[in-house]
């Protein structure tokens, strides 16, 4: 074993080491040492310095200077929304590759909102032009009379008349009012929103013609019409007049007055003659009319004063007798009186009445029920038709002799006449048309047999136990801007999908139904959708604002036309169309569509101005062509075999697209073309509108 070393100087009698004690310091009073480091300021400063340079570099080089052209300038605005970096640059806007959208307003011209796709170009001029608002025209006249209104050989309305939109340019005004002369003058419409008043000053066509006579109290006559007694002051429209002033016991003054448009005039002192001859004419029946000479003196019986020794000749007539004429010349003093006796002149008339117990009356006397025929003077007969329960047939008639007439009469019911009484179209406050559809009972869908049908053209029998307002023409793009100031149809693919007065396109099904809301509003009406769970439901029972039409109240009203039987086409039952019958894709179409209609041509490369073409039975223009509509319809197949009809049908309760129903501009295949086509989604396109609808409550 090795024993530890002995410690120097140790023993086991030495004295034990003294171990002093240390102070005892709390650690609160224990503080670390701070060891200073080493600074990099400047260098940090230099390599964010570096950093940025190189990011702007990056910006700059990588990015395309554009610049806007914009006709006519300066716009009052000019914005480009779309990426994340702009930066302005003299008159020029650098931007990053990408779609931009540049919005643009200027006072006077409508609002323009344009794609722009910048591209690897490293420069680029985009040029925008500005089109002007419609001018704002108030036609008056002076004086204020019934005066009608034409602009542009289209009769619009009485005067005044207006506030009218008229696009900028010359336009043709025509004032037209009965006894005074046409207006015509061509007025230049600047545009721009700028009010114009037109008062037309109304020259009368008529001049005051002052007649005295001597003696007073002479007869003024114009061929049968009697204009007073003498001394008078009458109006006389422009032109000649053959007068004629006549008193008993005196020889009648004939003679022409030349009327000047606003000339006023008076005619010399007559000075009538005594006449010492006197002619009684009596005729059989009384009451012929009486001339001398071919100018007309009175009825019969009648004394006439004329001069001794002169020939004359008396014609009589009367309506539904012959007529006659007496040569006549009489003796100094002479008193001689004639007796004609006309010669009656009937024809035969057969009138069928339905119902067939109606009582028929001529003259306010009854003539038999059901079926009567008759001979009558060749004068006018007033005829009547009466039936308890029916409204009274009532009119005039003239028989004509050798020219046998039948008449036919169906008396309206109670029921039909309160039908009629309601109006057929109303207007909403933005000017469009509805039309008032009476409920009927029809088939949708096609037979498998049509020629081009689809599998989802089920047919299903339907009942609309409703009436209701459809629009006759589709919303028009000057109509969803007023909802919405920011929408492009898409004019950068066509210019005329723009139009001002062409249908609204590129709009979804919630755009749609969104403007319906609008208008309802506008209008203090009941909305006719709700948003749930971020999705537009229909409200039921439907309130009174207006809606897309279902897809029943489509097919009623476009495709049937509110009649028993379809067609196949909105023009016929076969192809090709008939020319003018629609606006689709034509040979004018051919660098918009990949299919064209075979030597046929509208005129409209893409949509028309609403109702350019004829309308149906119903007055509803563009049910095929133009564009296709969005109906209120979720999409499905129907299931085939119903054979009970469906009443007042909305469609199904849910779904993932919505029915689109009707032709567009883009189509020339005879699956689209027919009327029974369908066709479904939800987005916006360029030939996809829609047309308003609303419950007759």
């Amino acid at each position: 074993m090795t024993q530890p070393p002995s410690a120097p100087g140790a023993g086991s009698g030495g004295a034990e080491e003294t171990i002093a004690p240390s102070a005892f310091r709390r650690a609160a009073e224990v503080r670390p040492a701070t060891v200073a480091q080493k600074r990099y300021t400047w260098q940090t400063a230099v390599a964010v310095g570096v950093a940025l340079l190189v990011g702007i570099s990056y910006l700059l080089f990588s990015s395309r200077s554009i610049q806007f052209d914009v006709y006519p300038g300066p716009p009052d605005r000019l914005e480009v929304s779309g990426g994340w970096f702009q930066l302005p640059l003299a008159d020029r806007l650098l931007l990053r590759e990408g779609s931009y959208t540049v919005h643009v307003e200027k006072e006077g011209y409508y609002d323009v909102n344009q794609s722009l796709d910048v591209d690897e170009s490293p420069s680029r001029t985009v040029t925008i032009e500005m089109r002007k608002l419609p001018g704002q025209l108030q036609v008056t006249t002076d004086p204020d009379v019934d005066a009608m209104v034409t602009v542009n050989r289209t009769m619009l309305g009485r005067a005044p008349y207006g506030p009218l939109e008229l696009e900028p340019g010359t336009h043709l005004v025509t004032v037209r009012a009965d006894n005074y002369l046409p207006f015509d003058y061509e007025l230049t419409v600047p545009g721009l929103g700028i009010f114009q008043l037109l008062d037309v000053q109304l020259v009368p066509a008529w001049a005051d013609v002052s007649i005295s006579s001597e003696p007073a109290g002479a007869v003024v006559l114009r061929g049968e019409e009697t204009l007073g007694e003498t001394p008078l002051s009458i109006r006389l429209n422009e032109g000649s007049h053959d007068l004629t002033v006549v008193k008993e016991g005196f020889s009648a003054w004939e003679g022409v007055v030349d009327a000047v448009a606003n000339v006023a005039q008076e005619l010399p002192l007559i000075r009538l003659t005594p006449a010492n001859a006197q002619l009684q004419v009596n005729s059989i029946p009384l009451g012929a009319n009486v001339s001398v000479d071919g100018r007309y003196r009175g009825q019969s019986p009648i004394k006439l004063a004329l001069s001794p020794d002169v020939d004359y000749e008396i014609g009589l007539s009367k309506a539904g007798y012959g007529s006659t004429v007496r040569s006549v010349r009489l003796q100094a003093a002479a008193t001689q009186a004639i007796t004609v006796d006309l010669t009656a002149r009937a024809g035969e008339v057969t009138i069928n009445a339905l119902p067939q117990d109606a009582v028929i009356y001529l003259n306010g006397q009854p003539r038999g029920s059901g079926s009567v025929t008759l001979q009558l003077p060749s004068a006018p007969q007033q005829l009547e038709v009466r039936k308890d329960g029916y409204e009274t047939f009532s009119r005039s008639i003239t028989p004509r002799p050798g020219y046998p007439q039948t008449i036919q009469v169906r008396l309206l019911s109670d029921e039909e006449v309160r039908m009629r009484s309601i109006a057929t179209t109303v207007s909403t406050s933005q000017g469009q048309v509805m039309r008032r559809v009476e409920p009927g009972s029809f088939s949708m869908g096609a037979s498998r047999s049509q020629q081009g049908r689809r599998a989802n053209e089920v047919i299903v029998p339907v009942t609309l136990t409703k009436p209701f307002y459809i629009g006759t023409k589709e919303v028009t793009n000057s109509e969803f801007l007023r909802f919405r100031n920011t929408h492009d149809s898409g004019g950068d693919i066509h210019a005329s999908l723009a139009g001002n007065n062409n249908p609204v396109t590129n709009v979804s099904w919630a755009d749609a139904v969104e403007y319906c809301n609008w208008l309802s509003r506008q209008e203090g009406l009941t909305p006719v959708y709700e948003k749930r769970f971020e999705k537009w439901e229909v409200v039921t029972p439907l309130p009174d604002g207006y809606r897309l039409p279902t897809e029943a109240e489509w097919t009623w009203a476009i495709r049937y036309q509110a009649r028993s039987e379809a067609s196949v086409f909105p023009w016929g039952n076969r192809l090709p169309p008939r020319r003018d019958s629609g606006n689709y894709a034509d040979q004018a179409a051919r660098e918009l569509v990949p299919t064209v209609l075979p030597g046929f041509n509208d005129g409209f490369a893409s949509t028309a101005p609403v109702g350019s073409f004829p309308a149906n039975a119903l007055g509803i223009y563009d049910g095929g062509g133009n564009v296709a509509e969005w109906v209120q319809d979720y999409y499905a197949v129907p299931t085939p075999g119903q054979t009970t009809a469906s009443e007042d049908p909305l469609g199904p309760k849910r779904g993932a697209q919505r029915v689109i129903r009707g032709s567009s501009w883009r189509h020339a295949g005879i699956t689209e073309l027919r009327l029974s086509y369908r066709d479904f989604g939800t987005a916006g396109r360029v030939d996809v509108g829609f047309r308003l609808a609303r419950s007759a409550l």
